[in-house]
C-alpha cells in the first residue's frame, strides 16, 4: 500500500470512528471502481450522507465537492473532510497546519438540509 492510501485509509477510518464517538452511525464504503460511492457512509438525522475525506496539502475543494457529489448520485447530501498536511522542517511526514486541524465542506443544498432537518426535530 503507498503512502498517500496509507494516509488515507486512516483518516478515513479516523472520520469513522470520530462521528461513532458522537452517536453517529458511520461507516467505511468499499472501494468500488465504477461503482464507487464514496469513503464514509453516515446517518445523520435519519438521512444518509456520503463523505469524501481528504488528507492532502492542497485541494481544489468544489472540484472535490463536485466529484463526491457525482460519485454518490446526485441526489445524497455529501462532504468533504479535508485535513490539511504541509511539510515542516525537520520531519520526515507531512504534518497538520496550525489552526483548524479538520474542516468540512459541503454545499449551501446540503447544509439546509442537515439545518432544516434539526430544526424540525
Amino acid at each position: 500500500m503507498s503512502k498517500a492510501k496509507a494516509q488515507g485509509t486512516t483518516h478515513e477510518t479516523w472520520i469513522v470512528n470520530t462521528l461513532r464517538e458522537v452517536g453517529i452511525e458511520a461507516r467505511r464504503l468499499a472501494e468500488g471502481g465504477a461503482d464507487d460511492e464514496g469513503d464514509v457512509e453516515a446517518t445523520i438525522n435519519d438521512v444518509r450522507w456520503v463523505i469524501e475525506g481528504k488528507a492532502t496539502q492542497n485541494l481544489n475543494v468544489q472540484k472535490i465537492l463536485g466529484k463526491a457529489r457525482r460519485k454518490a448520485g446526485g441526489s445524497t447530501p455529501v462532504a468533504v473532510v479535508w485535513k490539511r498536511l504541509v511539510k515542516v522542517a525537520g520531519k520526515t511526514n507531512r504534518q497538520p497546519v496550525e489552526g483548524e486541524r479538520v474542516t468540512i465542506t459541503l454545499s449551501l443544498d446540503d447544509f439546509i438540509t442537515l439545518i432544516k432537518k434539526e430544526k424540525n426535530d
